[in-house]
């Protein structure tokens, strides 16, 4: 029979027949090691996050060494431009026109007093064309992606039909984006193409459910300056395109005062913008990208109140409207590209996470006139956004055909 014989730490022979087991001082020391150990890693922090200026400064590194100097042209305390991912989001004119035929609808008419123009004078029951045209301003701060100032000029063309039950309707928009960003960092351009349809439908007079589908092609070209360690390194061109997919879903309920009506609103957006991979030039720190993918999901609720005024002319109504938004995705992002100077050193950066929470706010103001013609001027802003602010101005007419 062997003998157990527990081991000495300090004694390192061994004799025949006996199984050597640790003792309990060296098998409690071991647990408390491992556990030790475990404590520490725990603490460890993970790698942080790298900018895409962080990353210029490490590429320059390796690809403007001693024996391949990169050109320069200057100093600066600056960060030079990178690529955006620009959301475009429904056309304000097709919000603003889904309103407008749920004032406008049979047994619901708020907005149509009696006065110079009669809900007689002013029919909605034939086919509606509308056409309008928007500008937006967009201001981002500089954060972990460089600052800019965009102008959007578009325009929307649709066409829809009242039915019993509510509206259905179509459009088609183009818009262009030109931007700059700060400290003469570049610039970068966004043209975009698409269509839509769009339904309404009333469960009440004085209720309302919308639903929208949307999709359109983009087109983006950038023209970044290059900096690195505060050297500017000239500029990188690039060009690609991409498509945007949204949808929406929302509703509301009108409380009628008289000539004021005043409601709640909630809804529901989803908006999924993709770009194609492509490869910059003209730059030794010129870079080639791979695709990238945004989602964002927000929901919405607020409060919309309006007053017709009836003129000699027709039937004003002034309209205000508020809300709350939250983005559920939208995450921050890394980018993923690689040098183009052959080594393809992998160069990957961060954007800014979204701001969850924010408000729109919006004011506009709708001529109902004889022969169904209704011109109509809406203003709308972002608030309240820790990283960027959003104008849009936006003017349009609808014709009955």
């Amino acid at each position: 029979m062997s003998r157990i014989r527990f081991a000495d730490s300090n004694s390192h022979s061994k004799i025949a027949g006996e199984r050597i087991v640790p003792s309990p001082a060296t098998a409690i020391s071991g647990l408390a090691g491992i556990a030790a150990t475990t404590v520490a890693l725990s603490f460890i922090q993970p790698v942080q996050a790298q900018t895409f200026q962080d990353e210029m400064d490490s590429l320059a590194t390796v690809v403007c060494g001693s024996f391949a100097p990169c050109p320069t042209f200057g100093s600066t305390a600056a960060i030079g431009g990178q690529i955006e991912v620009q959301n475009g989001g429904l056309p304000a004119a097709v919000s603003q026109r889904l309103r407008q035929q749920q004032c406008e609808a049979d047994d619901n008419a708020n907005c149509l007093q009696p006065g110079g123009a009669s809900a007689d004078e002013t029919s909605f029951d034939g086919l509606n064309l509308f056409v309008s045209t928007d500008y937006q301003y967009k201001r981002k701060d500089e954060a972990a992606e460089a600052g800019f100032q965009s102008d959007r000029g578009g325009i929307t063309v649709g066409l829809d039909a009242p039915m019993e039950w509510g509206l259905i309707g179509g459009a088609i928009s183009y818009s262009h984006t030109w931007g700059d960003f700060d400290d003469d960092g570049g610039e970068f351009g966004i043209d975009s193409f698409g269509g839509l349809v769009y339904a309404s439908y009333y469960p009440t007079d004085a209720s309302y459910i919308d639903a929208v589908i949307g999709l359109a092609g983009k087109g983006q070209t950038l023209d970044r300056r290059v900096v690195a360690n505060n050297v500017i390194l000239g500029n990188a061109e690039g060009d690609t395109i991409g498509f945007e997919f949204q949808g929406s879903l929302s509703g509301g309920y009108d409380f009628a005062f008289d000539n004021i009506t005043i409601g709640p609103r909630v809804g529901v957006n989803y908006l999924r913008t993709e770009l194609n991979g492509f490869t910059e030039t003209g730059n030794p720190l010129a870079l080639s990208y791979e695709d990238q993918v945004e989602d964002s999901l927000t929901t919405t609720a607020g409060v919309q109140a309006s007053i017709a005024i009836s003129t000699s002319i027709g039937v004003i109504v002034p309209q205000a409207s508020a809300e709350y938004v939250h983005e559920f995705l939208n995450d921050r992002r890394t980018i993923h590209a690689v040098s183009t100077d052959g080594t393809a050193t992998p160069v990957d950066f961060v954007t800014d996470p979204p701001d969850r929470n924010y408000f729109n706010i919006g004011g506009g103001i709708v001529f109902v006139l004889p022969d169904g013609v209704a011109p109509f001027l809406s203003y709308s802003a972002q608030i309240a956004n820790r990283f960027e602010e959003l104008h849009t101005l936006t003017a349009g007419v609808r014709f009955e055909l």
